[in-house]
């Protein structure tokens, strides 16, 4: 959803950051600034500071460190969840984290934060904060941490037993991660170019990964102290289907961006599409370019998981049919190695969730994940095998294009391949990204190009891409016109992946 900032904040703390885009690592002077700018406006920034920070992240233990956890996950072949939740009040917030760890047995929580804070109204933010705890009622779509300030966040980390990662969604993130990491937050969903294309209309690259290199020399100041903290690397996508190779490269370019200020811990998106052979392949291609590219740039100590998101379209309004949907999830997650699943509830197609449903949703996927750890179970190896052969050269031939277009640097690569087409997607919010590619599933649920825009795509992927949607055309004895397209976007909501 497009977002609108407070000006004279925005302008405070975005505009004015502004320099010659590049993945060049800040310096101190410059780093220094910018935190004074920020932390400047509004209250709570003066309860910031990093050394009382780094001692509180020290005194804590490892099992509530996000990265640390991921990182035992990986070793040891656990499987982590990761619910989405958020309310108003302190109070209320802690009890639903509670409940969540309690009830829902996650190994993460998360913090999602509320609209007005994305948006840095920090006044309008306060002002629900009173009424909610005059009225009993959540009035705010998350958690206000910079309102409630590092006392409160510490508050929420001391009263809960698993860590907690903050789950932000916007153009300007400075003032929420320096206080949730000075709170004892120790992870973060990032960055640059998913918040630019998915949630603001006119910011531009260059604006976006300059907010957000402010936060990876954050991480990377904690680091050259001693404190460990992560990142979730979003990459690119949106609520309807889209290939995964495309986040794939954009997860690239953010962990390129994000390393050269210091950030090492890397959790990447996958995102279920439908088709089980194909969200299969995209997990084990994104870990292997990922993991190839962190090598090649320098970067061997980066730390590289991969975590499952589920459908992030329309759900089933159905509860019985959306619990359904989110086990067929777990499986394909499991059957391609994931990491982690970050969970969304079962009462997504019937409005904001209620702690019991969340809680009952991740029980569910408990039930599932265990059921499966340890089984050998193999979809077709054949098949499997090429989609990832075909995965990994269509992102290496991107992502080559775009590097060689910005010269090498990840930063400047990045604002290329967006005015260029060379990176792209559907149905963007943001007026920076071309929108000329165009997808539709073929006829075992795979999403194809339909139109590759200026994508550019080996010959070899197009013409695989371009005869798995002959063969639908012609099931359905005609070409695959807009009205398929939209019961592409709308099908997993209605209970199958290809129309009739």
């Amino acid at each position: 959803m497009a977002a609108v900032s407070n000006p004279s904040n925005a302008a405070k703390i975005g505009d004015a950051a502004l320099g010659p885009v590049s993945a060049e690592r800040w310096d101190d002077a410059r780093f220094d600034a910018e935190r004074n700018k920020v932390l400047a406006l509004w209250r709570t920034g003066a309860e910031v500071d990093i050394d009382d920070a780094v001692a509180f992240h020290q005194r804590m233990p490892e099992s509530k460190n996000v990265p640390k956890k991921r990182l035992w996950a990986k070793q040891t072949g656990n499987v982590l969840i990761q619910p989405l939740a958020g309310v108003t009040t302190l109070k209320g917030h802690i009890e639903l984290m509670q409940h969540l760890q309690d009830v829902g047995l996650c190994d993460i929580l998360p913090s999602q934060i509320d609209s007005q804070t994305r948006t840095l109204q920090f006044a309008a933010a306060e002002e629900k904060i009173r009424e909610s705890e005059r009225t009993g009622k959540e009035l705010l779509n998350g958690f206000p941490l910079v309102n409630h300030g590092v006392r409160g966040v510490r508050t929420l980390v001391d009263a809960v037993k698993v860590p907690i990662e903050q789950r932000i969604g916007t153009v300007h993130p400075q003032f929420a991660a320096e206080i949730g990491f000075a709170g004892g937050m120790s992870s973060i969903t990032a960055g640059p170019i998913y918040y630019c294309v998915h949630y603001s209309r006119d910011t531009t690259f260059a604006q976006a990964i300059a907010n957000w290199q402010h936060v990876f020399r954050l991480i990377g100041r904690y680091r050259e102290r001693g404190v460990t903290l992560g990142l979730q690397i979003h990459g690119v996508g949106n609520s309807t289907p889209f290939p995964n190779t495309i986040l794939g490269v954009c997860c690239v370019l953010e962990v390129l961006i994000a390393a050269a200020q210091g950030a090492r811990s890397f959790s990447l998106d996958s995102r279920f599409m439908g088709s089980m052979v194909q969200d299969v392949a995209a997990v084990r291609a994104i870990r292997e370019i990922a993991e190839e590219y962190a090598r090649k740039s320098g970067y061997d100590d980066a730390v590289i998981t991969i975590d499952r998101k589920n459908w992030g379209g329309r759900y089933p309004d159905d509860m019985a049919r959306a619990y359904g949907l989110i086990s067929y999830n777990v499986v394909s997650g499991m059957l391609a190695g994931v990491n982690e699943f970050i969970a969304n509830s079962v009462q997504e197609g019937v409005g904001i969730p209620v702690k019991e449903a969340n809680a009952d949703t991740l029980r569910a996927m408990r039930q599932v994940v265990g059921l499966m750890q340890g089984q050998g179970a193999m979809l077709d190896p054949a098949a499997v095998a090429e989609e990832v052969e075909l995965n990994k050269l269509e992102m290496s031939a991107i992502l080559e294009a775009v590097l060689d277009a910005g010269q090498g640097d990840a930063a400047k690569a990045t604002v290329a391949g967006f005015a260029s087409g060379m990176l792209d997607i559907p149905f963007a919010a943001s007026r920076m990204c071309r929108g000329e590619v165009m997808v539709a599933r073929d006829t075992e649920g795979a999403v194809r190009y339909l139109d590759p825009g200026r994508l550019p795509l080996p010959g070899r992927v197009l013409k695989h891409h371009r005869a798995c949607l002959a063969r639908r055309e012609a099931a359905r004895g005609g070409k695959i016109d807009y009205n398929a397209i939209v019961d592409d976007i709308f099908s997993i909501s209605r209970g199958y992946l290809v129309g009739k």
